[in-house]
């Protein structure tokens, strides 16, 4: 039995890298218009930096989570963080668009690695009496990262420039690997091989949704999309088939007949989606239409996070005790809620706007806060010690797929509404808020799917173990 101590330096080296991963994920939307000058590179160049993160990112989640359980948690986390640590360095030290997107592309691989494995390892470490209240710390330190990365590496960026945003990663990510050498324990493992075909395959298609829910960065190159429009079908059923015949699959479908990890999951998606829309699109409202100074919209944005500071590991600890889905239930009820506000605020006199926006992103927080920890508790705890590393890999699978399509909702939705609107002649700032008002009520709609989703987790079997098989 490992000291409390000892699990302390365990939980303080997995969330060292949650936050940096998370960090890195965020802050870039704020510095990329100073890189984009300093490289002189065009748009187009400069939303690639944004998508081969998330892209490397998401294609790797699973196969890393699956490959932890083979070769074991603690190698993977370590070479995760020598991996990040070098990416970061490229990143700060790049004078062109080659060097820095390959240090994207790593910083992507690296944080895979870390994020993978983390639930994992927290599962394994702590018993079940304790497991809600620290995925409720990890979660609030995802959210955090998440959150605070425009804040900081737009503040970093004014004073220091744009390579310091990224070489404020390297001393953390060395405190984390030391953490890790240190404390982390190497646990036993599965005795099999790879399974590379289906790795392969989910590569295909993970690559090929993931740049389709993107395609207007690649909206130039025609003979792409229709390649990938092809690709898409065709791999999702031959990975499907490989999976199903394998003896020793990447993923093990018999898992999704857990009612906790199959609703639990696309929960997750959901309550993501809601919280990534908002991060997303809340600035330049704030920016357009109440035309707020940056340095407001840091406050503004800032709400959120105090707000999980403090439910974040209250609701993981009460979950503990309480089961999950009340809580899972509960929070993503308040995503609904704020996004309801939000698509009012376009039919609402000025005067009240700014406090429906705080009211809006109190209830984010709430939404995000109470949210994550239960769920996740529930998730892992259903799944048998074996299959942890493929769990852990799948959830953040999951977050990055609620995060693609926050983006995608908030970007590719809201321009093409945006131009349809202002084509049949209205004023640009009528078509923002028509347009913003739509993309929320459709989130709104994808919300309650998931309230519904949540509400069929199994509320008396949240510690039970199942057997996959």
């Amino acid at each position: 039995m490992q000291s409390r101590k000892s699990n302390h330096f365990i939980f303080t080296c997995v969330g060292i890298g949650t936050f940096i991963a998370l960090l890195n994920s965020s802050l870039i939307t704020t510095i990329l218009p100073n890189i984009r000058q300093s490289l002189k590179i065009s748009t187009g160049q400069a939303d690639w930096l944004v998508l081969i993160f998330l892209l490397v990112m998401t294609v790797s989640l699973i196969p890393l989570g699956r490959l932890s359980d083979i070769w074991g948690q603690r190698p993977l986390l370590l070479t995760g963080y020598i991996v990040f640590v070098c990416a970061a360095a490229v990143c700060g030290y790049s004078y062109n668009f080659l060097s820095i997107l390959i240090g994207r592309a790593l910083l992507g691989l690296g944080s895979a690695m870390i994020l993978s494995v983390g639930p994992a390892i927290l599962t394994t470490t702590f018993p079940s009496d304790q497991r809600g209240k620290v995925l409720g710390i990890q979660a609030l330190i995802t959210y955090l990262g998440l959150s605070f990365g425009p804040l900081i590496g737009g503040s970093i960026t004014q004073f220091f420039g744009w390579q310091s945003a990224f070489l404020i990663s390297i001393p953390l990510g060395i405190i984390g690997f030391i953490f890790c050498f240190t404390s982390v324990p190497q646990r036993s493992t599965v005795n099999t091989t790879i399974d590379v075909r289906g790795i392969v395959v989910f590569l295909v298609f993970m690559t090929s949704a993931t740049l389709l829910l993107n395609s207007t960065i690649i909206s130039n190159f025609h003979i792409v999309v229709w390649l990938l429009l092809l690709s898409l079908p065709v791999s999702l059923l031959q990975f499907l088939h490989i999976e199903r015949k394998a003896a020793l699959p990447m993923i093990d479908f018999s898992l999704f007949h857990i009612q906790n990890f199959k609703f639990g999951l696309v929960g997750a998606a959901s309550n993501y989606l809601c919280f990534y829309l908002v991060l997303f699109i809340i600035p330049y409202y704030l920016n357009n239409i109440l035309k707020s100074p940056p340095v407001q919209i840091g406050f503004f944005l800032t709400i959120p996070a105090l707000i999980m500071t403090i439910v974040s590991p209250i609701a993981g600890t009460l979950s503990d005790r309480f089961g999950a889905r009340i809580f899972s239930i509960t929070g993503m009820c308040f995503s609904v809620i704020s996004l309801t506000i939000f698509a009012s605020v376009g039919i609402i006199i000025k005067p009240v706007t700014f406090i429906l926006v705080i009211g809006g992103l109190i209830c984010t927080g709430l939404g995000i806060g109470i949210f994550a920890a239960p769920n996740n508790s529930a998730i892992m705890s259903a799944v048998p010690q074996t299959h942890q590393g493929m769990a852990s890999g799948t959830i953040a699978t999951f977050r990055n797929i609620g995060m693609i399509l926050g983006t995608t909702l908030g970007g590719t939705f809201f321009d093409l509404i945006y131009k349809y609107i202002l084509d049949a002649g209205n004023t640009s700032s009528r078509a923002f808020l028509s347009a913003f008002s739509l993309v929320m009520l459709a989130a709104v709609f994808l919300g309650i799917l998931g309230i519904i989703c949540i509400s069929h987790m199994d509320k008396r079997s949240q510690y039970r173990q199942h057997n996959p098989t």
